[in-house]
Parts: C-alpha cells; sequence; structure tokens
C-alpha cells in the first residue's frame, strides 16, 4: 500500500503541474461563445435597418470573425487535452498499470518470496497459468460484448439528438430556397387553419410589378402599399418625385409611411404596376433610432464601408472631423479615445449623439435619394435646421416623416390610414389641419393625385 499511495500522490502532482488551465480555458470559451450569439442577436433586432444599409457583407464578416474566434480557442483546447490525454493514460493508466503488476509479480517471481509462495501451492504452476489465461480470455470477450450492447444503447441516443440538429438545418435550407424563389407564406397564429396558409402564400406569378431604374427620379405608377402578408394598405399610388423636390410625409400609425420606404428599399416585393427609382446605393434610410455597428467610432460614419473604402472616396479623418463639425460632434473623437475606439456605442451615445452620428453618416455617402424617418426627433431645432440645410447644399432629396413644422420641405405625401393619400405642394398648417378629402377615395380624389404627381416638376418651375 505505501508503494501504491506514494505513487498516486507523485502521479498527482505531477499533472497538476504540466495540466493547462482547463477552467479558464472554458470560461474563456463562454464568453467567446457569448459574444457570438450576441452579433447574431444584433442582426435580427437591426435587420431592416441593416437592409437598408447594404451591409450584408460588413455584418457577415463580423459573424465571420466572431466564429473565428471561437473556432481557433476551441481548436487549442482540443490540441492541449489530446496532448494532455496523452500524457494522462501513460502516467496514470499504463504506469499504474505496470506498477500494480509489479508489485503483485514480486511474492512469485522475488528469489525471497518465490520459494515461500511455490510451496504453499497445491496445484502445478503451469495448469495455475492455462486456466488463468483461459479466464482472462473468455472473460474479455463478456466485456467486450457489455460494452458493445452499452455502445449500441447510446449510438441510439446520439443518433436521436442529431436527428433534431438536422431537422432545424433542413427547415433552415427550406426557408433559403423559398426566399430565393420569391414564395412569401403568411405565418397564422393557429396551426389547425392549414387551408388558410395555404391560401396565403405569394409566389412569384403574383409579382407583376416592374422596377426600373433611372437616376435622379422616383416614380410611383398604380402601385399598391401591400405587405408580404396580403395586407393592402394602398389599394392605387402614383406619384413622381425628381432630384430637388423635398417630400414631407405624414399619417397616422399603420398608414404605409414605413411599407412605401421598404418597397423603395426593395425589402418587400412589387405586386404590381411601375416603380422606378435610382439603384440601391442611391438611396440611403435614416431611421429614427440609428443602427451603430460594431467597431470603431470611424465605423459609425462610414458604414458599411470600411477604412480602405473610405480613403478610395477621399475621406481621411480630417474631411470626416469636417462632417461631424456640421452635426455639432467633434467633441466625440477626443471624449471617446481617438478615432480608432470601441465601444458598445449604443449605450456611450445619447439618443441626439446617436441620430447626429447617422445624419453624418448620409452625408458621408451623399446618396441622390435620403429616407429620413423621425431620424431628428431627439435633436435641438436649430442643428436640425442646419444638418437639412447641409444636405440640400450636398443634393440630397428628402423624403421626411416628421411630426414638426418644416421649412425645408415643398411637397407633401400625406396618408389617411384609411387607404387614401394625397399628394401635393405643401401648405401652412398642414401639419396642424386634419386630414380630411371632400369624397374618400372618390375618382375624382384620385385622378387629383395622380395629376399632382406626374406635373408636380413643371408646376415646381
Amino acid at each position: 500500500p505505501f508503494y501504491m499511495i506514494s505513487y498516486f500522490l507523485l502521479s498527482g502532482l505531477i499533472l497538476r503541474a504540466v495540466s493547462p488551465p482547463f477552467g479558464r480555458f472554458t470560461a474563456i470559451e463562454q464568453k467567446l461563445e457569448g459574444d457570438f450569439r450576441f452579433t447574431h442577436s444584433r442582426i435580427i433586432a437591426h435587420s431592416e435597418e441593416i437592409a437598408f444599409y447594404r451591409g450584408g457583407e460588413r455584418e457577415k464578416g463580423v459573424v465571420n470573425a466572431s466564429f473565428d474566434k471561437i473556432l481557433r480557442h476551441v481548436k487549442k483546447i482540443y490540441r492541449l487535452r489530446f496532448a494532455n490525454g496523452i500524457f494522462d493514460s501513460v502516467l496514470v493508466k499504463y504506469c499504474a498499470t505496470m506498477t500494480a503488476y509489479y508489485l503483485l509479480a514480486r511474492p512469485v517471481f522475488d528469489p525471497r518470496y518465490a520459494t515461500e509462495f511455490m510451496g504453499k501451492l497445491d496445484a502445478d504452476p503451469t495448469k495455475i497459468m492455462e486456466d488463468y489465461s483461459r479466464n482472462c480470455k473468455y472473460s474479455g470477450y463478456l466485456v467486450n460484448l457489455s460494452q458493445a450492447v452499452g455502445r449500441l444503447i447510446l449510438a441510439g441516443r446520439d443518433l436521436t439528438r442529431f436527428a433534431g440538429y438536422t431537422s432545424r438545418v433542413a427547415e433552415l435550407f427550406d426557408v433559403l430556397d423559398d426566399v430565393n424563389s420569391g414564395r412569401y407564406e403568411r405565418t397564422m397564429v393557429s396551426k389547425d387553419s392549414t387551408e388558410a396558409n395555404i391560401n396565403k402564400v405569394i409566389t412569384p406569378a403574383d409579382l407583376k410589378g416592374r422596377i426600373v431604374t433611372q437616376d435622379g427620379v422616383i416614380v410611383f405608377e398604380h402601385v399598391p402599399i401591400q405587405t408580404p402578408n396580403n395586407d393592402v394598405l394602398v389599394k392605387d399610388m402614383s406619384f413622381k418625385v425628381e432630384t430637388g423636390m423635398n417630400c414631407l410625409i405624414s399619417g397616422p400609425n399603420g398608414c404605409g409611411k414605413s411599407s412605401l420606404f421598404r418597397i423603395l428599399g426593395d425589402l418587400w416585393p412589387l405586386f404590381d404596376g411601375t416603380l422606378t427609382k435610382p439603384s440601391s446605393d442611391k438611396l440611403f434610410y435614416v431611421p429614427q433610432k440609428p443602427y451603430l455597428a460594431l467597431g470603431t467610432f470611424r465605423d459609425q460614419i462610414i458604414y458599411p464601408d470600411n477604412k480602405a473604402q473610405a480613403r478610395k472616396k477621399g475621406y481621411d479623418d480630417d474631411a470626416l472631423m469636417d462632417l461631424l463639425g456640421v452635426v455639432h460632434l467633434s467633441y466625440l473623437v477626443e471624449r471617446e479615445g481617438g478615432w480608432d475606439a470601441v465601444q458598445d456605442w449604443a449605450d456611450v451615445l445619447s439618443g441626439g449623439e446617436k441620430q447626429r452620428v447617422a445624419m453624418a453618416r448620409l452625408f458621408y455617402h451623399k446618396p441622390q435619394f435620403a429616407i429620413l424617418d423621425e431620424c431628428t426627433s431627439a435633436v435641438s431645432v436649430d442643428v436640425e435646421g442646419i444638418m437639412y440645410t447641409h444636405a440640400r447644399e450636398l443634393g440630397i432629396t428628402l423624403f421626411t416623416v416628421s411630426h414638426r413644422v418644416s421649412l425645408y420641405h415643398e411637397w407633401l405625401l400625406r396618408f389617411d390610414g384609411e387607404g387614401d393619400y394625397e399628394f401635393r405642394k405643401l401648405e401652412e398648417g398642414d401639419l396642424v389641419a386634419p386630414f380630411a378629402f371632400a369624397n374618400k377615395a372618390s375618382a375624382s380624389t384620385s385622378a387629383d393625385n395622380e395629376k399632382n404627381s406626374l406635373t408636380s416638376s413643371n408646376g415646381d418651375e
């Protein structure tokens, strides 16, 4: 016993000295996995803004970088565990077995004990060895058989768990196939309404709309504002906005303002009519709660571009500082530790600072048309005026959703929330007067809207 206890104490000390800190590695792995899940949750929460910004490639790079960190760390752990497992097997398993055999063999083979031990045996030593070998052989078969049965049982359990994973992956592939084929299906609250689900499936044959790419103009010709769930908000919309025709959009919640932007941004399908608009890179969307990416402070201004792409556009740090000066945020660079500072910007910046960062991002990209969705609600009126004036100086035509009285727009697109709308020159008191049509949804009203839309540029002159 003394030799065995001494051996295990010695081997325990050696293992403690040479074993890697797997506890700390596990904690790091959990943190990296948490960061990886966080990047996905951000994308889910801000998927619409990312799609408007065309930031898919940028976010893919962020997710891949986070995944690569986990992969490198896990590979490191597995390599260390493999090496540590070999050392454990040699030191604990095989060395312990050899030590045990040595201690058990001493009474038989040591000359000091062999004579006394052999004299106590009543049977032939050769016969004993044969019996021992035979028993070891058959007992080994029985042990292997029992282990094989156990492995089969465990394999069935593992296959069941694996089937759960594969079913989730199969569902993901089915959804991706539906998205690629343009197939939209409404998710019903009740699973029993299978027939209703089938009736709500939208196929590419239902998408009869036509998109024409043309610079300097946005034209809706008999376009319905319709959601992928088949909810029709406006049956037939026709209007025309050319460069320089800054348009104010108003209406109650749920009337179709955001739906109009989603159709413009190619996020929702075009069911009918003709939509003429510039290419996607010449349209820019600024939401009320701006999306702030994971990265440096510089990345917040140039998103979704990277530093190299910004340099190609002629923007160095001094040029970016000029943009911050326009929106009165020059102090942020010094306060946050420079352009390369990395923070959780959604928590660090105030509401007004976030909105002004989003406007600086707009000035960096300089699109032909900008969609501003209540994006200055937390900004003072004087700074708001400076930003709108600078946008006009850059030649950016604004589509603005706002409840403030604005002096920076000339045209009004107004929804009533009941499927009707009007498009006309903006007049004093439009934002405080209640929405009213002499005859809602009448043929004369629709004709007036279409006339205003198609003759807007001539009337503006």
